[in-house]
């Protein structure tokens, strides 16, 4: 379970997209004049992150750079499926955002996005699983130890690249130092 979640976050951050359920979609179109450019603007992190890969994940896990090439090809194989899911889900997303928005939603077309989204969440389990197997054929059970810690501190260092949890210029959920006390007043009885 802990190898899922922590490959559906690393697969989210290493798609290339900077969004989150809470945020919404991007002003225009792409290639609109002010509308980002993903690709763009995370391409130069994509390459940053990608030679940081390449120069720490041998000494970390244990392995030979022959073997890095193969996790790294591995994961680029995989790239453009998580992408285009990820794609789907935010297209989804913001489709339900816009129909919860109406005064009176239709609720045949939201059971529709939600079974999207479900079947769409369960398919990128699946990719990522398989990638998972992929990669873990490769490596022993201590490289593969190994393998998971690094994936975790590197979403830490590439969260802290990117600008934080919420990406660049994205909110945090949290304020900094975790939740605060809310004070309320009641009136007296």
């Amino acid at each position: 379970m802990y190898r899922r979640i922590l490959l559906l976050l690393l697969g989210l951050m290493l798609a290339g997209t900077g969004w989150s359920w809470g945020q919404p979609g991007p002003p225009g179109p792409p290639g609109m004049p002010g509308a980002p450019n993903p690709d763009h603007e995370l391409g130069g992190f994509q390459e940053r992150l990608m030679e940081i890969k390449r120069a720490q994940m041998g000494p970390a896990l244990g392995v030979d750079q022959q073997k890095v090439n193969k996790l790294l090809e591995i994961d680029q194989r995989y790239k453009p499926m998580r992408r285009q899911m990820i794609m789907g889900m935010k297209n989804d997303w913001n489709r339900l955002q816009q129909l919860m928005n109406q005064p009176r939603p239709p609720e045949a077309e939201i059971q529709t996005i939600l079974s999207n989204l479900k079947r769409r969440r369960l398919e990128m389990l699946n990719l990522q699983q398989r990638q998972g197997d992929e990669e873990m054929a490769l490596l022993t059970p201590l490289q593969q130890a190994r393998y998971l810690i690094y994936l975790r501190s590197l979403i830490r260092e590439a969260r802290s690249i990117k600008g934080g949890p919420g990406g660049p210029g994205g909110m945090s959920p949290m304020p900094p130092g975790g939740p605060r006390e809310i004070p309320v007043s009641r009136p007296p009885q």
